[in-house]
């Protein structure tokens, strides 16, 4: 482990010698949190060197297998053209390898499974990674040498001595307002409740600004306050009674990712809750949004919380409803899954090559939608006072309908996600892949740097990183298309109501915040092993 994971605490002690009170060096402390920067290339080499291995023991087929040593490669490659969390470009490289192609195929060697198995076109799938993955470590490379983040507008708009809390509290206030607004005003289109509602990033900035400050606070002891706990307990909630993975996910990840930028001394506390919090995920959150049908046409949340309730008071046939549901989606998916064994729900969401299989196969026999998707993805980042009757042709339930997986003909609201490879090949094939995918990756990251700016010096950044997580592997193009409008629109706002009014707003609502001292950490240049 290097030198730079660990931090030395000064305790203060007594001097009978002198008399004074000094500052004395006496315990290596717990490791503390930090963003990683980089991947050692030859600790890569070697773990997808003994997995090639593994996954030929498993009688994965041999192509199928230098294909993903590829791709792993590749990947570390490309995170540390992209500086690793220290840039957007390298927070994207993580999420779209590991939540596209890196857990399932790893996981399907975890349970002895051969990799190609119970896929259309394996081979095909594979090579689209590959390819998409060196055109992202060029893209990344070409975002580092034209770096805009300099002339950033987040930096512009920055203060010297943010208040995290104060701010933090304010971003939360903001936010419980704009959705309270939506219910009590409603939402119609080109309104300006609409116009929040769209850029209402407050809610999980509240929380990342909010654990910030509970750290910095503390001196890295502690991780929680008042307002990222309340914070993260309303998102929760809506997102419970909403039945939404995202919902219920984001907060988690809004604090790890804020836990990790300020450096949190880990604590037996925080491997405990996050073993319980993955634990409760794994068994029944994930499940849990996957049975919607529940509470169709249930709108009352009093209600939608006893239906929870009773799930969880009779186990047996909640399972039993959930497998019911995961058979009905293989059989959308034409009879097939990913795995030849069951598996839990939220292990079968966490990669996205079954359903880009899918779509890679179909595309490949010549089912071509050209570039008019992308064309209109744009059109619809213009508002409605421009462009008033905005079309909403193309979509996954679109692509789905297409592909006649076995959605209802009258079904236009069942959400179908793809990943960015699979619609760029779907509109122009190889071409898709080798031009149309690096144009929206540096404009994607290009006008993210420039409004975000240094991510090193301005945590807002670690807002785009949370959005990252979900829509690198499946929101398709896009999602892409629609952060570079509303997206960047939205941080910039957010970036001028956390500067100037979110502590202001943060300081009448709490009062003034009273940082916790501690005593003070030094960081060492170097440690003995010896």
């Amino acid at each position: 482990m290097r030198h730079g994971s660990y931090a030395w605490d000064e305790r203060t002690v007594f001097r009978p010698h002198d008399g004074s009170w000094m500052l004395d060096l006496v315990e290596l402390c717990y490791v503390r949190l930090s963003l990683p920067t980089r991947v050692p290339l030859p600790k890569v080499f070697i773990f997808a060197s003994v997995f090639f291995f593994v996954q030929l023991l498993e009688h994965t087929d041999f192509i199928f297998c230098l294909l993903y040593f590829a791709f792993l490669i590749l990947t570390a490659v490309a995170f540390n053209l992209g500086d690793g969390f220290t840039r957007l470009s390298g927070a994207y490289v993580f999420w779209y390898s590991l939540l596209i192609v890196i857990v399932g195929v790893t996981w399907k060697a975890v349970i002895g499974e051969p990799g190609e198995t119970n896929l259309y076109s394996p081979l095909l799938d594979m090579s689209l990674y590959v390819a998409s993955m060196m055109m992202l470590a060029l893209v990344a490379l070409v975002n580092k040498k034209v770096d805009v983040r300099g002339m950033g507008l987040g930096g512009g708009f920055s203060v010297g001595e943010l208040n995290y809390t104060s701010a933090g509290l304010g971003c939360c206030v903001l936010g419980v307002g704009i959705m309270q607004a939506q219910v009590l005003f409603g939402q119609a289109p080109g309104g300006i409740v609409s116009a929040l509602v769209q850029i209402n990033v407050f809610p999980p900035l509240g929380i990342i600004l909010s654990t910030i400050g509970a750290i910095k606070d503390s001196g890295g002891r502690r991780a929680s306050n008042y307002i990222n706990i309340c914070a993260m307990s309303y998102m929760f909630y809506y997102g419970l009674i909403g039945f939404s993975k995202q919902g219920m996910f984001t907060p988690y990840v809004c604090w790890l990712v804020g836990a990790f930028y300020a450096r949190l001394k880990i604590r037996p506390i925080h491997i405990i809750t996050t073993g319980v919090f993955w634990f409760i995920a794994f068994s029944f959150l994930a499940p849990l949004s996957l049975a919607r049908d529940l509470v169709e046409g249930v709108w009352d949340p009093t209600v939608r919380l006893e239906i929870i309730g009773y799930q969880l008071t009779h186990w047996t046939q909640f399972k039993a409803h959930v497998a019911d549901l995961n058979q009905e989606m293989v059989a959308m998916d034409g009879g097939g899954s990913y795995y030849s064994t069951p598996q839990s729900s939220l292990i079968q969401r966490l990669s996205m090559i079954s359903p880009d299989d899918a779509l890679l196969t179909y595309s490949a026999k010549g089912h071509f939608e050209g570039i008019e998707p992308v064309l209109q993805y744009f059109a619809n980042d213009l508002p409605h006072f421009i462009l008033p009757n905005k079309q909403i042709t193309f979509s996954g339930n679109y692509y789905d309908h297409e592909m006649g997986r076995g959605l209802a003909a009258d079904d236009t609201s069942t959400g179908i996600s793809f990943s960015p490879v699979a619609e760029a090949y779907h509109c122009e094939g190889w071409g898709g892949i080798f031009w149309l995918l690096p144009l929206l990756w540096i404009l994607l990251f290009t006008s993210s740097d420039f409004v975000v700016g240094d991510m090193t010096k301005y945590p807002w950044g670690l807002l785009v990183v949370v959005w990252f997580a979900h829509s690198a592997p499946e929101t398709m193009l896009g999602g892409m298309i629609y952060f570079v409008g509303y997206g960047n629109f939205g941080m910039l706002f957010a970036i001028i109501v956390v500067t100037r009014f979110a502590p202001i707003i943060g300081t009448l609502f709490g009062g003034k915040a009273v940082p916790h001292v501690t005593s003070p950490m030094r960081r060492l240049p170097a440690l003995s092993r010896s």
